[in-house]
């Protein structure tokens, strides 16, 4: 995994609350405003009321406070997977459901009620870290299924240039891999733009093949 920078300066964030707890929103706004966050005035969510959860947030400026006592959702609304932003988790009571319930939701942390300011510095640090590293992580899961995907072409293209030039495959496979080089790309992105190029053969042009066999 590519190194990660680790976010521990939090002003300019922007914060909604998702809460029913009145007294939980003073402190954490009046924390929020400590560290240099701002906090969007959110309704108070009334017993038995199903949370409306927010469809504008971003991920470098949002982080939520979501209310596990709540009536919440099963899935962000506009996401296929996981949650937008940074999410902390306000736990009240510590049923299975509850805390699955904010899991789900993409809580990175969890704060027990009653609220305490002295937590919330740690599990906003927590939960952007966390979002952070998923976001890497799922990055880098989807560049990895794209190569495997793209390796079809690459199978092709070598043994379509050991083919017909008469070499190994080893050698085809070194040819193809210092084309790409010299392209900058990697190997499955040339591959690929062979295919695209000579989608007949899946393979390099024929007259292409005098600068490979050097």
């Amino acid at each position: 995994m590519k190194p990660l920078r680790i976010a521990q300066n939090f002003r300019g964030r922007c914060a909604r609350i998702l809460t029913g707890d009145k007294r939980a929103a003073e402190i954490l706004a009046l924390s929020l405003h400590r560290l240099g966050a701002e906090t969007i005035p959110m309704p108070l969510v009334g017993a038995g009321q199903m949370v409306t959860l927010p469809d504008d947030l971003s991920p470098a400026t949002d982080i939520v406070f979501l209310d596990g006592d709540l009536s919440l959702p099963p899935v962000w609304p506009k996401q296929g997977e996981g949650a937008p932003c940074p999410v902390v988790g306000l736990v009240g009571s510590e049923a299975p459901s509850r805390l699955r319930a904010l899991f789900q939701l993409g809580a990175g942390a969890f704060m027990a009620k009653p609220i305490s300011a002295g937590v919330v510095f740690s599990s906003m640090f927590l939960a952007v870290n966390m979002h952070n590293r998923n976001a890497v992580l799922q990055q880098e899961v989807g560049d990895l299924r794209a190569r495997r995907r793209d390796r079809v072409h690459v199978i092709r293209a070598v043994a379509h240039l050991a083919r017909i030039d008469g070499i190994t495959e080893d050698d085809a496979y070194a040819a193809l891999r210092r084309e790409a080089m010299r392209n900058r790309v990697s190997i499955e992105e040339y591959c690929r733009s062979l295919a695209q190029t000579d989608p007949q053969d899946k393979g390099p042009p024929a007259e292409s093949n005098k600068k490979w066999r050097a």
